[in-house]
């Protein structure tokens, strides 16, 4: 029987810190058409740098979450060491630079789930923290996450916290694919060369309890996760991947492209992204509604991004005019789409934010603002179907080393995909145990989008952290590779599968340091909440040789 159930995510308090200050400093920037980007001397490019008092004991990573986190928390009665309060982390690469100081052999602080356990900790956190890495979508994803979660019953509450510095191992792999803007970047602009990175962090309380909301009311009424399924660094020419994941939040929200104020996007300034999102946002009925890009004000804060983008989004929908483009003067995009210079006033309180990333991933969240009756009288269904393990696979244990080992494993599929020795280590284990999964029970019979891949690890990328980092210590004149840095993402390994198996919906990856089944609890999820039909879930950890991958193909159990 399918259950109902009148549950709400209204936001709560908010907080960030940009290259431009505060969330007020920074909006108030915005409003004066002020920019934030300098040129840094250190990575000779232009940057959204910050200044950070860091915290005895802790990193500029750590402190920057911790400090945050006090903003909100200091503002409601909401707290961690409430059981049914959740803390999301999201991150791209963390304290990835403390791989300078001894690249053969990580400190612990690398790992990011042990950055994740000390900021917790620092807060007497009831339950263990959850961290998303998922490239550059990895804010917006958590909101998605968190939703479900909340939407399960399993928490009242959750704070998410977005954060990423900048570091040579980051802006040396963005400089190794050309993609680093000479000037600051200028989204959608017909003269556009490029990105710019920035460093910054926010936090959001989000909450089921609309006493503990922030007035005017706003809700997360909606979000999906997808993903191109096409490349692994370059995002789809179609625009189709966007196009879904918007489609399934609006959906989800009960929401047509015409209750749509504005659309908060991407935005990167690299020529093909930027093109991609004028199609996606073309399909979605939604390429004549006012929007922006902030990137050209604060730079591309990669895990931070969705999360500061989000809670500048939810200023500009309570005050009823959206922040211009900084850097935009003319387009020469496929589809045009209404983005301005200037402050653009809204008529609807309604916004769609955007994300893409390497992996081929993409989220969309839908925020809305009404008044308190309106957003208390919504019904969600609530764990409508029933989840069955179809197949299971554990990639065996060898004595040999793993390349020889892996060659073995797939000679034996009888394939001659030579895409498969370019591809990590840690792709080329998970590629031989989907492929033996799915030999088992396959999801042919699966409509793309209905098909997911959700996975989790404890070293997240390191085994290719440590070679782009011996590459980058070399100094070589040629600098770093592209080929290596885009494996430095956990979630390209899930890319890499949903190429090649047409998986177009959920991706997420999360890291926790030990297999606590995070993966499966949220397959099950989507698939009780009428998300995806058909999960690939698990476990699957590469490092400096050492292997474990433990994999379930979930399916949902048709009455």
């Amino acid at each position: 029987m399918v259950g109902k159930t009148e549950v709400n995510i209204y936001i709560g308090t908010t907080s960030i810190y940009t290259c431009l200050g505060n969330k007020f400093e920074t909006l108030a920037a915005m409003n004066r058409g002020r920019g934030g980007l300098s040129f840094n001397k250190q990575f000779s490019m232009f940057t959204g740098s910050l200044e950070v008092e860091m915290m005895e004991t802790y990193t500029r990573f750590e402190s920057l979450m911790i400090d945050q986190l006090i903003e909100v928390l200091s503002r409601t009665n909401i707290k961690l060491s409430d059981p049914s309060v959740q803390l999301i982390i999201s991150t791209t690469k963390g304290n990835v630079e403390l791989l300078e100081e001894d690249v053969d052999h990580p400190s612990e602080r690398t790992f990011l789930y042990t950055s994740a356990e000390l900021v917790a900790a620092r807060f007497s956190a009831s339950n263990p923290p959850i961290v998303i890495s998922n490239a550059c979508i990895s804010g917006v994803s958590s909101f998605v996450v968190a939703r479900e979660l909340l939407l399960s019953g399993r928490f009242n509450h959750a704070v998410v916290v977005g954060c990423d510095v900048l570091s040579e191992f980051i802006t040396s792999g963005f400089a190794s694919f050309k993609s680093i803007s000479e000037k600051p970047c200028r989204p959608y602009d017909a003269q556009r060369d490029g990105l710019s990175l920035g460093e910054a962090c926010g936090a959001v309380v989000l909450t089921t309890d609309i006493s503990r909301a922030v007035s005017p009311y706003i809700r997360l009424a909606g979000g999906a996760i997808t993903n191109d399924a096409n490349h692994i660094s370059a995002p789809s020419r179609t625009g189709d991947g966007l196009f879904y994941a918007i489609r399934s939040a609006m959906a989800e929200a009960g929401l047509s492209a015409d209750d749509i104020g504005f659309v908060n996007s991407h935005g990167t300034a690299t020529r093909y992204n930027d093109e991609m999102e004028s199609k996606a946002l073309a399909l979605s009925g939604l390429n004549t509604k006012p929007l922006n890009s902030l990137k050209g004000h604060i730079g591309h804060t990669l895990g931070a991004s969705g999360v500061v983008e989000t809670v500048l989004a939810i200023e500009q929908l309570r005050q009823g005019y959206i922040v211009g483009t900084y850097g935009f003067k003319e387009s020469d995009l496929p589809h045009p789409i209404a983005i301005s210079s200037g402050k653009q006033k809204i008529t609807k309180a309604c916004c769609v934010k955007t994300a893409s990333g390497f992996g081929g991933c993409n989220a969309a969240i839908v925020l809305e603002g009404s008044d308190s009756a309106k957003l208390t009288t919504e019904n969600h269904n609530i764990l409508p179907q029933k989840v069955n393990v179809v197949a299971k696979y554990t990639l065996p244990q060898s004595d040999k080393a793993f390349a020889d080992y892996i060659r073995v494993e797939f000679k034996q599929l009888g394939e001659s995909n030579l895409k498969f020795y370019k591809m990590s280590d840690m792709s080329k284990a998970l590629y031989i145990a989907v492929e033996r999964l799915l030999a088992i029970e396959g999801f042919s019979e699966i409509e793309p989008t209905r098909r997911a891949i959700i996975l989790a690890n404890r070293s997240a990328s390191i085994d290719s952290d440590i070679a782009h980092q011996q590459i980058v210590s070399q100094r070589l004149p040629e600098g770093p590779s592209p080929a290596v840095f885009v494996y430095t993402l956990a979630n390209v390994s899930a890319g890499e599968m949903c190429i090649r198996h047409k998986i177009q919906g959920d991706n997420t990856f999360f890291i926790e340091n030990r297999d606590s089944g995070l993966a499966e609890d949220y397959a099950r999820l989507l698939i009780a909440r009428d998300r995806a039909d058909a999960v690939i879930c698990g476990w699957c950890e590469y490092l400096k040789g050492e292997w474990n991958v433990d994999l379930k193909l979930l399916k949902k159990i048709y009455d």
